[in-house]
């Protein structure tokens, strides 16, 4: 930029005129300026409708389809602190018990309180949750380290953390991630290392696998081998539930099993028999005189004298004779089994006298061997056979008992309408009751829970709110951006332009509301019973019909609350097929008030080149273009400053230069005069 000399040859203020013409020649800039300011104002009135517009959309969404409400249920619990319930669309009205006996128990253990500093020594600790087992080998430390590798190794299927007892002493609390009885923490690994920090104090008794025989008549079979005394005279009864054969008389069964039992070294069979002795038959017979016949008359002379009489047979009766039965071998069982393809069976006598849990080992004797059908007999009297099963002890030396057990892992047990069931957990029971979800608090087994199903309109009535309110918002913007000023002066225009919204005349959004109007005035097909075709029919109208034109002009819907849950309550189907319905049959909505007015809104605001977003890149188009101009300006300003500040700089050099010659035509005139004196 050429230096000037700021008006000291010319005495003029040189800078203050420049300024002032390239003020002048800026002026365009400021018309640019302001034309952006319009700009952004349009775009940012543009985004506004297109969020009024999407809150339309989202809120007319939830009136027809899937997410519609008409017909969903609630559920009314009269202890919401023992039972909480949610109903579906899919609950039935009407009144259910639950009871709730027992809640279900996550399985919760700890160590001993054990010193913060304490450094424990190594270890293996391997914990098996509903089959998933995992291991860790702690290489010594702190409680705290322990946590933390237990953390590492655990976390999928144990919650593991420290808890402070005192300042200098903590527990390590485990806690099993799946709920109910399937959710019980085994523990095994060194004895030693987990007695020394309190998981375990020994060997778990009583563990044992268990195959129950499950009675059917349809598989007890005659008996096919030779060991049987008598002729059979008996009968069979199986229980109802399965649990109980039991014999009458001379009997003798297989019972064929489904699956044949693999016998292992401490393999036992076990089972419940009583037994009940034969009623004792009244022998008549020994009641009974002898048997007394008279045949024909004979005559008999002793010493002369002839006596006449009756010739008498006598017969002692014939007695009865009953099977002796051993006492020995009045009940008994016994298993078939093959080998090398031959039938084999052994029979075992069991004390009638025995009226509790009775046990035949088999692993001695039979190990290794495919157990195919148990022998049930009964030589005499009654005898009843329950509870059978194959059992199999563990080796106590794989899993260990927890020593500080928190909550054992148990099922929840409640009773539904007076029928008792089991559930792994407490939350999420959505089985039980259809359509509904209950969540059990607490336990109360004295007092039954009522749960109650009924119609829950308010979902229905609060989304419709929600869609008027977003619809009467929208009218009120779209109000302002379109409106036009108006005045009967002819020197007012500027005034009347300043009061005109952005999109004063703009037919897209004019076309926009008219066609939104429309479709809330609009009548729509339904195949209801009772159908319903105007949103008028359910409480949602423009105006009374006495009203202003304009507050009908207007458009804005009046709702009448109570019409609307008449409406619901008397006729869902009907409001559901107002907003949404299938005309065709092909099971897809395709008209009804929501799904129109969806579609009417997807061309504006629809994901990718909607109408508004072409509307706003329009406005960034022309910011764009806009600043591209200011930017030629301000390079012409510029230059057109440099060429002033040259033009004045030239001219102050020529007026300095001018005003040095004259001085020195004065100086050389006046001076030669003053030195002649």
């Amino acid at each position: 930029m050429p230096i000037t000399m700021g008006g000291m040859a010319s005495g003029v203020d040189t800078d203050s005129i420049i300024s002032k013409l390239v003020e002048v020649e800026s002026q365009p800039i400021r018309k640019i300026e302001s034309e952006k300011n319009v700009f952004r104002q349009k775009k940012g009135a543009l985004q506004n409708l297109e969020t009024h517009l999407k809150d339309i959309e989202k809120s007319v969404k939830d009136l027809y389809g899937f997410r519609a409400s008409y017909d969903d249920k609630k559920a009314i619990s009269s202890r919401p602190e023992v039972v909480e319930a949610v109903a579906g669309k899919l609950a039935r009205k009407g009144t259910n018990y639950i009871t709730v006996l027992e809640l279900a128990g996550t399985h919760k253990i700890t160590t001993d309180a054990i010193s913060k500093d304490k450094k424990m020594d190594a270890g293996v600790i391997r914990i098996s949750v509903n089959g998933e087992e995992r291991s860790l080998r702690f290489r010594g430390g702190t409680i705290d380290k322990l946590s933390e590798q237990m953390n590492d190794n655990f976390d999928d299927i144990v919650n593991t953390n420290v808890v402070n007892t005192t300042s200098e002493s903590r527990v390590l609390v485990l806690e099993s991630k799946v709920p109910g009885k399937k959710g019980e923490m085994r523990i095994s690994g060194d004895l030693p290392f987990l007695k020394s920090v309190g998981l375990s104090d020994g060997y778990r008794e009583g563990e044992r696998e268990q195959v129950n025989l499950v009675f059917d008549s349809t598989y007890f079979y005659d008996y096919a081998g030779v060991s049987r005394p008598f002729e059979e005279d008996g009968t069979l009864t199986v229980a109802p539930d399965g649990k109980e054969v039991r014999f009458s008389g001379v009997l003798w069964r297989e019972y064929n099993l489904a699956t044949p039992f693999e016998v292992k070294k401490n393999s036992i069979l076990e089972f419940d028999s009583s037994f009940v002795e034969p009623e004792k038959e009244e022998d008549e017979f020994k009641a009974l005189p002898f048997k007394v016949e008279t045949g024909p008359t004979e005559s008999t002379t002793i010493k002369g004298i002839t006596i006449e009489g009756y010739n008498v047979s006598r017969e002692r009766p014939v007695h009865k004779v009953d099977k002796v039965v051993d006492p020995e071998d009045s009940i008994g069982v016994g298993i078939v089994y093959r080998e090398d393809e031959v039938r084999k069976e052994e029979l075992f006598k069991i004390s009638k006298d025995v009226k509790d849990k009775q046990e035949i080992p088999l692993g001695e004797r039979f190990e290794g061997k495919l157990i195919e059908r148990v022998i049930f007999y009964s030589n005499t009297g009654e005898v009843a056979f329950k509870d059978a099963a194959f059992v199999t002890p563990l080796d106590e030396t794989k899993e260990l008992k927890p020593k500080n057990i928190v909550s054992d892992a148990a099922n929840a047990k409640l009773k539904v309408n007076d029928i008792e069931l089991v559930r792994e957990s407490n939350e999420g029971i959505n089985d039980v009751i259809p359509g509904v979800t209950l969540s059990l608090l607490s336990a109360d087994p004295d007092n039954p829970v009522e749960i109650s199903i009924d119609n829950d309109i308010d979902k229905a009535v609060d989304k419709i709110k929600k869609f008027v309110e977003a619809y009467n918002k929208y009218l009120d913007y779209n109000k302002q951006l379109t409106k036009a000023g108006m005045t009967d002066r002819k020197d007012s225009y500027k005034k009347v332009k300043r009061e005109n919204g952005p999109f004063v005349g703009d037919m897209t959004i004019i076309q926009l509301e008219n066609s939104l109007k429309q479709t809330v005035s609009s009548a729509y097909p339904s195949r209801a019973e009772e159908p319903i075709r105007l949103l008028s029919q359910v409480g949602l109208s423009t105006g009374d019909l006495n009203a202003s034109w304009e507050t009908i002009k207007e458009g804005k819907l009046i709702l009448d609350e109570s019409k609307l849950r008449s409406a619901i309550m008397e006729n869902p189907q009907g409001v559901e097929m107002l907003f949404g319905s299938d005309t065709d049959g092909d099971n897809r909505i395709d008209n009804g008030f929501g799904y129109t007015m969806e579609n009417k809104l997807k061309p504006y605001i629809m994901p990718g080149k909607s109408i508004i977003a072409a509307k706003i890149n329009l406005q960034d188009e022309s910011l764009e273009r806009a600043d591209e101009r200011i930017e030629k300006l301000e390079m012409h300003l510029k230059n057109y400053e440099e060429k002033l500040r040259r033009k004045f700089a030239n001219m102050e050099m020529s007026i300095s230069g001018s005003k040095a010659q004259s001085n020195w035509m004065k100086n050389q005139s006046g001076g030669g005069g003053g030195d002649g004196e």
